[in-house]
């Protein structure tokens, strides 16, 4: 063999295998990994032929992160991890599974208020019994008391941290204008009045152990639960504020309540108020209420016998809808008036 043959050559495994710079006798080029791609591609269809999907998959999502097991790729085996759950359970006392069982059910119970939110449902305490996230050991209303217990102190906790970085902040700014007060108008003063604050605040400044020492006297509480509300009447509601307004708690809970006078005269009071504008009777029949057309009527009959709603009155639009409307916000003028406008008029001006 030439020299440039041999170089044209690479050695592996005791094979010779051609590169990109040889060509064979009959003229054609050869590519890099000729022979060796093909032989690698057959090898990877047999094996995954004969992976499961699940397993093909995880294959994929190792290939494509270019890590060579699940733990580097931030993946794990359910089956795995299910067993070593197992593992872990059974070494444990029976009061470390009570205090785990509480955990999960806290934390089913938590998450349960936040969906049902974002459902436009309120939760309560028999919402958690009636889906069995109740733990064995516990009966209902011991759970329902150690879930509040966990939502009081987690927010208490929240509070006390946001005190305290507000306090600090605060400190600074005070800091910061006391120095901008005394300092002196000339250059000089100022010059040395900026050098001096430095100083102060290098030596004033916490070191990492008082840091960490200030930390330590905030607790952190287990759970995030600032966004969770209650609201208490003939049973104790709640909700999260990250999914449902506390305008719309308020509708739902009056809805839950089944205080159907009540619920015309607050929804007849606030659109009223709001837009201002009188309510229309069939907005009653939408979520969260579904009343009919008797319920409606019915309500109505027990908002006048009540005597206690002076201030709310009907009218009717031209066509025949139906209007509630307060006094206090609105005459009854402005009442027809608007609407005649929201049932008829709008609709001709398009």
């Amino acid at each position: 063999m030439t020299d440039a043959n041999e170089a044209a050559w690479t050695a592996e495994g005791g094979k010779a295998i051609p590169n990109a710079a040889n060509e064979s006798s009959e003229g054609t080029g050869f590519q890099p990994g000729d022979g060796v791609v093909e032989e690698a591609s057959e090898l990877q269809e047999a094996s995954s032929a004969d992976r499961t999907p699940e397993e093909e998959f995880l294959a994929q999502m190792l290939a494509a992160s270019g890590a060579t097991n699940l733990k580097e790729a931030g993946l794990y085996d359910p089956a795995e991890v299910a067993a070593e759950e197992e593992r872990i359970e059974e070494e444990m006392s029976p009061e470390e599974r009570q205090a785990k069982a509480e955990h999960d059910a806290l934390a089913a119970a938590f998450s349960m208020i936040r969906e049902r939110s974002n459902e436009g449902k309120l939760t309560t305490p028999g919402t958690w019994a009636a889906a069995g996230i109740v733990p064995d050991h516990l009966i209902p209303v011991d759970f329902s008391d150690l879930a509040f217990d966990e939502i009081i102190a987690a927010q208490a906790a929240s509070a006390a941290a946001k005190k305290v970085a507000e306090e600090a902040a605060q400190a600074v700014v005070a800091d910061a204008d006391a120095d901008a007060v005394s300092a002196d108008s000339s250059v000089e003063d100022v010059a040395a009045s900026g050098s001096k604050a430095d100083e102060a605040a290098d030596e004033n400044a916490p070191s990492v152990d008082e840091g960490d020492s200030l930390d330590s006297e905030i607790e952190t509480p287990e759970w995030k639960l600032d966004d969770i509300k209650v609201l208490e009447g003939k049973q104790t509601y709640l909700y999260s504020s990250d999914y449902m307004t506390d305008t719309y708690a308020h509708w739902a809970f009056l809805a839950e309540e089944g205080d159907d006078a009540l619920t015309l005269v607050d929804n007849a009071r606030e659109e009223s108020r709001l837009y201002p504008r009188p309510m229309l009777a069939a907005s009653l029949s939408s979520k969260p209420y579904y009343w009919n057309a008797e319920q409606i009527e019915q309500a109505w009959q027990a908002v006048q016998e009540s005597g206690s709603y002076p201030d709310i009155k009907t009218c009717e639009a031209s066509n025949g809808e139906r209007y509630f409307y307060s006094t206090d916000y609105l005459s009854d003028a402005q009442a027809k008036a608007l609407a005649e406008w929201y049932s008829v008029e709008r609709y001709m001006n398009v």
